[in-house]
């Protein structure tokens, strides 16, 4: 009863305060505001007994209400008359209680309560209009009402879409002139603190790095690693100094970030900076700041530069792999998944980068066997809090999340992984509910990503696309007749290099037909989540696959996909076209695919030239297949004998994918299929077509699957054991079932054996390459 009475005192003092608050008014006389203003500082001090932490509820009312009075603080302290110094002071005392009462206060877990974001961004379209240049000078007497302004800006901005012109467009360069005149003042670090955590924040919205970069703000940080007041030996805070590195680890996420940051020698001054923090921060301090510079170093270096270097025994570039991936696993097992000051999505971010790379993906998979069950577990945690609308950091987890998705995806373009993938039936369950599902995590609204990332249901889309067993394409099986037909040409890009595609479309569609997807898609963004499937098709359809190659194309993970489908799956002939005005030579996955395919170079030739070359290069492609697709045809016996469908087989498959889950249920019940193993997968299967693919994975894995139904079917019914025959009849109905509306199983089958040894062979070059990284 004490506490209940407590509380409604505690929400009396807090209403009173937020009443009094609004009613504060410009038209007060001098003496009625002074006694308004020192009564409100009372109750401020009183509402503040328990610290703003513990009542979330009331700091967002102070926020939602703060605005309305600043103009009239600005009033007062902007006011030089000496009658008026007692309000001055008055509103000091208020400011500076209300500063410190913000500087204990994280704004996120105020901003994160609220269900609706809406709030959040209209608070910042309040507050962002209310900082001012006059604000910002060598006199302190605005510090506290800018200490009060500048991290309720900060952090809502992260819950705001804010492009550029929603910043004053001076912003960003009188507060850096301000930094750069007192960011070695102990006196004014309040205040440059609060101001470098307003430019980490916007440095990690893609859309207003241009902005920052603009505004030298990557040139001062730079700038400021190395300088130091030599002669008074004066160096900042641990705190600002912390801030900068994690503004430049911010900038170097983003693809023009690295290019300024590169440009101005960053890597360098890291290594200089090195000393200084031994000589001004703790073992601690020091450890964390080592940290980010870790993180900045692996993302401002290139993939294949860090390959070169790992294959050298550099012996920084290996500690620091080792670091993030130390840090990754350490962090994925403490509170709130921070270790050593660090969110684990930091980390999860860098090696998502570092992972287009494939031998330094191969490499810290197998150097380190906890790594993959360690991304699992955190998969598994962050999908489940999704749900959870109340959830503190949302922004974070969701990055979290998408970082998770994007690494499976890069793990899973090698097979080697793939039964690791298949065996875990949770990991499967969410990567298929992320595929599939159109409202589960439609709540999920990440505009904070790296370009480098796609969006979960394309990467959770690309992981099962990879792990589904390569069936032969029907569509790849077509009549001569209809060759002429279809489209001759597909081509496949970077949407970095959409303006040269455009271009290279419109002039080649003068000479051949051409598939691209913009063109199908009504102006929509290329690439985007929907047009995959459509994407798929046109390959298949396509005689040849135009491949435009440039460093973005091969960073990007759609990209591979699409790559790998034409040549590895539909075995399409590949015209490499290198796009102008750029250095990159393809390597790695991407040089392997494309090796020993003639070329076409259209920077080394006139662009008419290099037209005239490729659509005669296809054409002639196109007469050669219609010529030797009347001659007999020879197999070598390391090439799949695939059998052309006929119209019968192919209604077959048809019906077959159109099964719907009573269909599923019937061919259960016809099968005689025991009614415990009809529980424990009926809910997997949503078409027919699902039960050949599982067939197909039972033919080539039947002991491991038993193994794992054995462990499942004991699990779900509490210990009872699977009979043995049960499974064996089930597999059985599989087999026919697969037989009969599966026309090229047996020769498939046939195939995969005799590319087992092959495959064996493939993964152990692989296994052996890497372990000389």
């Amino acid at each position: 009863m004490s506490d209940d009475l407590t509380s409604v005192q505690d929400q009396m003092v807090h209403d009173e305060f937020i009443d009094n608050l609004k009613s504060l008014s410009v038209s007060q006389s001098s003496c009625t505001y002074a006694d308004g203003i020192k009564e409100l500082h009372t109750q401020l001090k009183r509402s503040l007994q328990n610290g703003l932490s513990n009542n979330k509820a009331f700091a967002f009312r102070i926020v939602d209400n703060f605005y309305r009075i600043v103009p009239l603080f600005d009033k007062i302290l902007s006011n030089d008359d000496k009658n008026d110094h007692n309000n001055f002071i008055q509103t000091k005392n208020f400011l500076e209680t209300l500063t410190k009462a913000f500087d204990g206060v994280c704004f996120f877990e105020i901003f994160t309560v609220l269900k609706d974001v809406s709030p959040v961004q209209l608070i910042f379209q309040n507050y962002i209009v209310l900082l001012k240049e006059t604000y910002f000078t060598d006199n302190n007497k605005y510090d506290d009402l800018v200490n009060c302004l500048l991290p309720i800006i900060a952090y809502s901005s992260v819950f705001t879409p804010v492009t550029e012109d929603k910043i004053p467009i001076n912003l960003l360069t009188y507060l850096l002139t301000f930094t750069k005149r007192h960011w070695l003042f102990q006196h004014r670090e309040t205040i440059i603190k609060n101001i470098l955590g307003l430019i980490k924040a916007f440095s990690k919205n893609p859309l207003l790095v241009p902005m920052i970069i603009r505004n030298e703000w990557p040139h001062a940080c730079v700038q400021w690693l190395v300088n130091n007041d030599t002669k008074n030996n004066l160096r900042p805070s641990y705190i600002i100094d912390y801030l900068i590195c994690l503004i430049i680890q911010k900038l170097a996420r983003h693809t023009i970030g690295v290019q300024i940051l590169n440009q101005l020698n960053c890597l360098k001054r890291l290594d200089e900076y090195k000393e200084v923090m031994k000589n001004y921060h703790t073992e601690i301090q020091y450890n964390c700041l080592y940290v980010i510079q870790s993180m900045i170093y692996a993302l401002l270096m290139e993939e294949d530069e860090i390959k070169q270097i790992s294959l050298s025994n550099d012996n920084r570039t290996c500690h620091v792999i080792n670091e993030l991936v130390l840090y990754t696993i350490k962090a994925s097992h403490a509170d709130y998944f921070f270790y050593e000051c660090f969110h684990v999505s930091e980390m999860l971010s860098v090696l998502s980068k570092l992972f287009v790379n494939d031998n330094i993906l191969l490499k810290i998979v197998n150097e380190n066997n906890q790594l993959f069950d360690c991304l699992c577990q955190l998969m598994i945690h962050f999908v489940n809090i999704i749900h959870d609308t109340n959830r503190v950091h949302q922004p974070t987890n969701d990055e979290t999340l998408l970082s998770l998705t994007n690494l499976f995806w890069s793990i899973s373009f090698h097979q080697c992984y793939h039964e690791k993938f298949q065996t875990n039936s949770i990991l499967m369950n969410i990567l298929s509910n992320l595929a599939t599902s159109s409202s589960l995590y439609t709540c999920i609204k990440i505009k904070l990503i790296p370009r480098d990332m796609c969006s979960l249901k394309k990467a959770a889309e690309g992981i099962l696309w990879n792990l589904k067993p390569s069936l032969p394409s029907i569509s790849s099986q077509i009549s001569n007749e209809k060759i002429e037909q279809q489209p001759l040409a597909m081509i496949s890009y970077s949407h970095s290099d959409t303006i040269f595609c455009r271009e290279l479309v419109e002039h080649l569609s003068a000479y051949v037909p051409t598939w691209v997807d913009y063109k199908q898609t009504q102006g929509t963004v290329a690439h985007s989540d929907d047009v995959w499937e459509e994407i798929a098709h046109a390959m298949e359809m396509a005689t040849v696959i135009v491949l435009l190659v440039s460093k973005d194309y091969y960073n990007s993970k759609s990209c591979r996909q699409e790559l790998s489908y034409a040549s590895d799956t539909l075995k399409k002939r590949i015209i490499p076209v290198y796009v102008p005005n750029q250095q990159y030579r393809a390597s790695g996955w991407l040089g392997i695919r494309i090796a020993g395919q003639k070329y076409i170079h259209f920077g080394r030739k006139s662009f008419t030239d290099a037209i005239k070359e490729l659509s005669s290069t296809i054409l002639s492609d196109q007469k050669s297949l219609v010529v030797s697709s009347t001659q007999p045809v020879t197999y070598s016996s390391s090439e799949p004998i695939q059998k052309t469908m006929t119209n019968e087989e192919n209604k077959l498959l048809l019906t077959l994918q159109n099964w719907t889950k009573k269909d599923i249920q019937k061919w259960f019940d016809d099968n005689h299929i025991h009614n415990d193993l009809i529980t424990l997968y009926i809910e997997q299967f949503h078409t027919g077509t699902s039960l050949i693919v599982y067939a197909r994975h039972v033919k080539l894995f039947y002991r491991h699957e038993y193994i794992r139904i054995f462990k499942n079917y004991s699990k779900i019914f509490h210990g009872k054991e699977l009979n043995t025959l049960d499974f064996i009849t089930f597999v059985d109905a599989l087999y026919r079932l697969r037989t009969e509306y599966d026309p090229n199983s047996t020769i498939e089958d046939s195939y995969e054996k005799s590319n087992e040894q092959q495959l064996s062979c493939s993964v152990k070059t692989s296994e052996e390459a890497t372990a000389q990284l």
